[in-house]
Formats: structure tokens, C-alpha cells, sequence
């Protein structure tokens, strides 16, 4: 048996699954060791074209190198792989990183691959699930990273599933159930506390202004994502990423235009049960929508950048 190290990538398609379904094809020829995290990364060369995610994966093999790489050929073929254009975009790029203690260079095969120590994206998830990898001459690869800490990768989950999503538990079903919770447990206290604070009546009519703004946010939140509306933190495979109208101010405008109604019926009520009930919904909310973006950011090429450049999660200007 030989350890060898395989790194994955993707920029086309549905990035995520394309490289949960290597991993399953690795299996048929190898034994899966470990697989890192996944990364979005910038491409590095070739024509203009979307971020990738990538990741590598630590494998022991009967095979040879050759018949390894044949292997890989046939799982990006698998994926639809198309090489028309040289360092342009594809649904799956195997690449075999480390065969060894093997040094390969022929008219198919170069091991070490040659730009190794030039890419972060690749020696970050390398060392994170083989720490102790040692290049042919000896030397540590995590020794590497220093010379490539300036180029940016991230990190989008903290394990890449071996298996497509699937199913309501796996799509995020609980997080909908609890959400449902939330939003009775507002209806219920609306209806049944009124009154209990004893606040000015100015605050009443301060409550209409801030449910009105919640509900338009939610509105627009609503029309801008179209048909990419789920309740599941998982998008759909057909989804884009929508970062038009209210999105380009804020990130969840439907979560955060309902808590700005829970928030709002609460002051006009003066309701205490109805206020306790909207604060616990943004500490919910903020948590679905953290869980949510670790699913959005493996979706949708460029989420990371879209992120970096709209701060706010909830509420634009606020939260």
C-alpha cells in the first residue's frame, strides 16, 4: 500500500457535490485515509472565470501511480470534465500531489506535482490532514505555508460530507421546525400579552414604524430571491446567488425584516412576553443564518467576496 495525496477542486456547477462524489470514486480504487476542509479560493492563471473550492484528500492504494492517475481521469470524466481550455474552468480537477516517496517525471505523470509549494490552497489542506507529509528529499511540506501566507484562501466548512445532502434532517429540516416554533410562540404572545409594559404611547407608534420597515424588508427579501426561496438553510441545486436590491445591504433581509416585526408588534403591544419572544428570534435567527451562510458559501462561487463586501446579516446598517 502507498499513501498519496489528491487534491480537488471544482468551479463549475454544483462545486460541492462534484467533490463529495470524487471522494465516493476515490473509494473505489483506494482507501480514504482523511479528507480536508473545504476551501474557496481564487483561480490562480488561465482565462477569467469563478473561485473554486478545494480540498485534499489523503488515500492508501494498491495501485501504481499510473494506474492512479488513470483512476482520477476516469472520476473528473465522470463529473463531466471537459479539457478544451488550459488552466479554464471545470466541474473537477484531481490532481495527485504526493505518491510516497515517489519522484515521477515522464510525458503523463510529475510527482511531486510541480506547482505544490505555490499553492496555498493546496498545502493548507494538505497539512491540516497530513501534518507530517514529507516531500521525496526529506523536507517538511508544512514548511511550505510560510512562503504562500499571502494569498487568500477560505475556509467554508469544517468537513467536506462524503455524501450529497439529502433528506430533511441533512437539508437542515430541524432548524425550519424550531423557526415555526419561533414565529407561534410571537403569534401566541402578541395575542395574549398586550399592555404589560408601562411605557409612553409614543413607543406604540414607534412599534408601527419599525413592523412596517420589517415588513417591507421581508417584502423586497422575498420578490429580489424569486424562485431561489427555501425555508431550508440547504439552497437548491438550480439556485444563484442573488445580490440584488435589499441583498446588497444586507445578507438575510427575511430574517431580519421578521424580527423587526416580532420587535415591532411587541413596542405597539407593550408587550413584555411579545419583546422577550423578538429578542430571542434574533438570537435564533442569527444563528440559522451563521448556519445557513457555511452551506451558501460551498453553493455559490463567490460568496466569500460577496460576504466580505456586505456586512451586515440581519438588518442593513445595524446588525
Amino acid at each position: 500500500m502507498t499513501r498519496a495525496a489528491v487534491a480537488l477542486g471544482s468551479n463549475l456547477g454544483d462545486r460541492i457535490r462534484h467533490l463529495c462524489r470524487a471522494v465516493e470514486g476515490l473509494k473505489a480504487s483506494a482507501t480514504v485515509v482523511a479528507v480536508s476542509s473545504v476551501y474557496e479560493t481564487a483561480p490562480v492563471g488561465g482565462p477569467e472565470q469563478g473561485p473554486y473550492l478545494n480540498a485534499v484528500v489523503v488515500i492508501d492504494t494498491d495501485l501504481d501511480a499510473h494506474g492512479l492517475l488513470e483512476a482520477l481521469h476516469v472520476i473528473e470524466q465522470e463529473a463531466g470534465r471537459e479539457r478544451t481550455v488550459r488552466w479554464g474552468p471545470r466541474t473537477l480537477d484531481l490532481d495527485l500531489i504526493l505518491f510516497g516517496d515517489q519522484v515521477i517525471d515522464d510525458d503523463t505523470l510529475t510527482v511531486p506535482h510541480p506547482r505544490l509549494a505555490e499553492r496555498r490552497f493546496v498545502l493548507e489542506p494538505l497539512t491540516e490532514v497530513w501534518p507530517d507529509a514529507k516531500l521525496p528529499d526529506g523536507a517538511a511540506v508544512a514548511e511550505l505555508l510560510d512562503d504562500v501566507q499571502d494569498q487568500q484562501v477560505h475556509r467554508t466548512h469544517h468537513r467536506l460530507r462524503p455524501k450529497p445532502r439529502d433528506g430533511f434532517a441533512a437539508r437542515g429540516g430541524w432548524w425550519v421546525v424550531i423557526q415555526g416554533v419561533v414565529l407561534a410562540a410571537a403569534t401566541w404572545a402578541v395575542v395574549a400579552d398586550g399592555g404589560s409594559l408601562p411605557w409612553p404611547g409614543w413607543v406604540s407608534s414607534l412599534g408601527v414604524a419599525v413592523f412596517a420597515g420589517g415588513a417591507v424588508q421581508s417584502l423586497l427579501g422575498l420578490q429580489h430571491l424569486g424562485a431561489n426561496l427555501t425555508p431550508y438553510p440547504e439552497p437548491l441545486s438550480g439556485a444563484r446567488l442573488v445580490a440584488l436590491g435589499v441583498y446588497r445591504w444586507v445578507r438575510h433581509p427575511i430574517y431580519g425584516g421578521i424580527v423587526m416585526m416580532i420587535l415591532g408588534a411587541a413596542l405597539f403591544r407593550l408587550s413584555a412576553w411579545t419583546l422577550l419572544v423578538g429578542l430571542a428570534a434574533g438570537v435564533f435567527f442569527w444563528m440559522k443564518a451563521r448556519f445557513e451562510e457555511r452551506r451558501l458559501m460551498e453553493h455559490y462561487p463567490g460568496y466569500a467576496a460577496y460576504r466580505s463586501q456586505v456586512r451586515r446579516r440581519l438588518i442593513p446598517w445595524i446588525v
